[in-house]
């Protein structure tokens, strides 16, 4: 997977909020495999995936529906965003946060 960006969490978080609560951690681990699987696709051949992009998170949701925007105020929306790095961290470090 490529550099993670604002707009990827952004993009993600927007894209979980309308998930049941319980759907989530699974939803973001399948996004952070198609972008992975995608920068691999990137690297071997030159071209982007088809369906997933050019092997950032971004392009990985680009095709699902999301939720708009919204404040950190709203503690869903605080908690895809919190889910999101902490799904980021694991996938790159291989381990999980502290409590």
């Amino acid at each position: 997977m490529r550099p993670l960006h604002h707009s990827d969490i952004c993009e993600v978080a927007r894209v979980l909020l309308p998930l049941l609560p319980e759907e989530r951690a699974q939803a973001v681990e399948r996004f952070i495999a198609f972008a992975d699987a995608a920068d691999r696709h990137r690297q071997t051949t030159g071209r982007l995936h088809r369906l997933w992009g050019d092997g950032t998170l971004g392009a990985a949701v680009a095709r699902q529906p999301r939720a708009l925007a919204r404040s950190f105020e709203d503690f869903d929306y605080a908690q895809c965003w919190a889910l999101v790095l902490e799904a980021v961290i694991r996938f790159r470090t291989g381990r999980e946060l502290m409590p």
